[in-house]
This record gives C-alpha cells, structure tokens and sequence, in this order.
C-alpha cells in the first residue's frame, strides 16, 4: 500500500513538472456511478452491481495542441451482484423473498493515459485510452465465503473513454465522462484442486476459478485550467 501511494504521488509530480514546462496544467475531481459486471471462468453469466467511484486527475494542457497526457487516481467499488427472485415452493408452499447478493472489492486506481480533444458545436468533445493499475483494500463476499483466499490484491486493465468538456469560464469547465474499463488479470484465482469427497470416499476435483472484472462508468466533474504565461 505504502509502495502503491509513493508511486501515485511520483506520477502526479512528474505530469505537473511536464505541465510547468508546457503553456500550463490541468486538474480536477470527478465521480458518479459504476455498473459492474465479472467474467466467471471466462463466462459473464451475472447480474450487475450497481455502485460509485471518485477520481482525481491532472494532465498537460498545451493551448497549441489537441492531445494531452494524464493520470488519475481514484476509489472505485466494482464486482457483481446475484438476485434472486420472490418464489414460492410449489410442493411445501412456503413463500421465499426476493434477495440481492453482492460481491464488491473496493480498489484503489492509479491510470496513465493520452486524451485527444475536437470541437463539438459550443463543447469540447474528446476520448481517451489508458493502462490501468489498482490495488485491492477491501473485499465483501456475501455469497461467495471461502474465496478469500484466492483474491488477488493487484489488478491491471486497460480503460477506454469518451466525453464532453462545458466551459464555465476561461479557466473552469464541467466535465461528463464515460468509460469501459476491462481487466487483463485476475481479480480472484484460485488452481485447481483434488480432494477426498468424505462422503463418497472417492477424490474430486475443484475446478480452476478466474474471475476478472468489468466495469462501465460515468463521471461528472469540475476541470481547473492553470496556465502559466511567460514575460520576457
């Protein structure tokens, strides 16, 4: 945890250096909700979890060129949820309510990217790509106990987004985002397994299970503009 945060840290000091040697640097927050989803041994086969994140971010702005660099730092609780609807039991009759099982990780996300930007009528639109980090801090397995094991505490993927940028002044924007991110590993893995079966008395196995997540978001937020001017 404590290498993860130096890191962070190296990161937005080394973008705000570049920024200072361009025209000028921007910074801001943003957050919404994020729907996320697992693949099962390859498989999506779930419900979404409906959750939240936060992200902070700092990039070059250079007023002659379109394109920047960025990195963002953010929580995001991500997973999936199993639902299972009101039923009643045709043989005993015996009514069962509707229940939502969640499994969340809460992770901690460090991106490092390039957006581009083009004019969309009064707006600013843009889109962007970036190699992503997180590190897992916490983890609620409500459905899934026993699998604690197997969480991996490091994650990476790749993020995919697009937006809109409102001016409010010369140097404050509105920003609306949207983003897919997908994992490249594995937020749970656990190998395969034999056992002996005390009940059969024969040895089974325990098939390999991978999980890896998905997540979509949409975030709202404010961008600061801090240009740096030069007198001769």
């Amino acid at each position: 945890m404590k290498k993860l945060g130096i890191l962070v840290v190296s990161v937005l000091c080394m973008l705000h250096s570049a920024g200072l040697c361009a025209q000028g640097y921007a910074f801001g927050l943003k957050g919404g909700p994020t729907m996320g989803l697992q693949k099962w041994n390859n498989i999506q086969t779930n419900d979404p979890l409906f959750a939240y994140h936060i992200v902070g971010f700092i990039e070059t702005a250079d007023e002659g060129l379109t394109g920047s660099l960025f990195a963002e730092s953010g929580y995001h609780v991500k997973g999936r949820a199993v639902r299972f609807r009101s039923s009643v039991n045709p043989n005993t009759g015996i009514a069962y309510d509707a229940q939502t099982f969640k499994l969340k990780f809460n992770n901690i996300s460090l991106s490092l990217g390039a957006r581009n930007r083009f004019p969309v009528g009064n707006l600013l639109g843009n889109y962007s790509f970036a190699l992503r980090g997180e590190y897992n801090v916490s983890s609620d397995l409500e459905l899934y106990q026993g699998y604690e094991d197997g969480i991996q505490k490091f994650v990476f993927g790749l993020t995919v987004g697009g937006g809109f940028e409102f001016p409010f002044s010369e140097l404050v924007s509105g920003v609306l985002d949207f983003r897919f991110s997908p994992d490249i590993t594995r937020q749970i893995f656990i190998p395969a397994s034999r056992y002996n079966n005390p009940y059969t008395g024969t040895q089974e196995v325990i098939s390999e299970q991978s999980v890896k997540n998905l997540a979509f978001e949409v975030s709202l937020g404010i961008r600061f503009l801090h240009k740096v001017i030069y007198i001769d």
